[in-house]
């Protein structure tokens, strides 16, 4: 009786070792198919958030007088309507919160509106409120997918990602968008210049953030290299535009940049951080799909 009572508790022992197993395998799978969907989502986030900026910049440039940025106005409201369709899909998902892209969705519709009716400061601050949703919307789905709660290893490539590149990208489109407009009007007043210069500050220590935090990441992996290749270029394309917001916007009398060529210059500078961010995503998403990071 003993005897079969052991081989009973050894075998009902087995079955729910096997069991655990199985369970945390499904777990682990269950897991990294969620980081890596909300890496995804996160994706078509960024891209909304970038196409936000961009409409902000050029309603800036033609509310202070150059009328050429009308047909691309058009055009980029056609891009940010699609963006917005292709996540209201996502909506009931889970990873998205329905509350707050609820709000973006009529935020948006009501500024779309009216937009070019607005005072050149009122359009400036309703698109910046949109866009902090959109960066808490980043946030939202990163904790919602696990992202934030790789291996340690990983903690700083993840930072990188979902708060420093995104805080650079804001801080150029901010730049762009109040540039744009100064160099539309001809003139630079001095809370203008103020607030350049407070930008170009933001921009510059947020950058010394995600250098850190990529020499971290690198220090522990070696996958993140080309990451470091295309933060330099990005480093580049961004000293580049601020050396030119110093000199033709800030520390001149009137502004010796027309509207559009500065705003492709700060367009440059975003594109090279966007192009940070996808790298970055891109291996994020590699290493969730090895295990490195589940």
């Amino acid at each position: 009786m003993d005897s079969l009572e052991s081989m009973i508790f050894l075998a009902l022992a087995a079955v729910a070792i096997g069991l655990a197993f199985f369970l945390n395998g499904k777990n682990r799978k269950t897991c990294q198919s969620l980081r890596i969907e909300g890496i995804r989502v996160n994706r078509m986030v960024m891209k909304l958030l970038l196409d936000l900026q961009q409409h902000r910049g050029m309603v800036n440039a033609f509310l202070n007088g150059d009328s050429s940025f009308k047909p691309r106005l058009e055009k980029k409201q056609t891009e940010i309507e699609s963006g917005m369709t292709k996540l209201d899909a996502l909506r009931d998902k889970g990873l998205l919160t329905a509350q707050r892209w609820d709000s973006i969705r009529s935020v948006w519709q009501a500024l779309r509106g009216e937009v070019l009716t607005l005072s050149t400061g009122d359009s400036f601050r309703r698109h910046s409120a949109l866009i902090r949703a959109v960066l808490y919307s980043l946030g939202d789905v990163a904790e919602r997918s696990q992202i934030v709660s790789t291996c340690t290893a990983d903690a700083a490539l993840v930072n990188a990602l979902w708060t420093d590149i995104p805080s650079v990208a804001e801080g150029l489109g901010q730049a762009r968008g109040l540039g744009a407009g100064v160099a539309a009007q001809g003139r630079c007043s001095s809370v203008a210049r103020i607030k350049l210069r407070f930008l170009e500050e933001q921009i510059s220590e947020t950058m010394g953030w995600v250098s850190a935090d990529l020499v971290s990441a690198g220090a522990a992996q070696e996958r993140t290299a080309s990451i470091g290749l295309a933060w330099e270029a990005a480093n580049k394309a961004i000293h580049e535009f601020l050396t030119l917001l110093d000199e033709k916007l800030i520390n001149v009398d009137r502004p010796a940049i027309d509207a559009e060529h500065y705003f492709n210059a700060a367009t440059k500078a975003l594109d090279a951080a966007f192009s940070v961010f996808n790298q970055a995503s891109d291996t994020l998403e590699g290493a969730v799909a090895q295990g490195h990071a589940a």
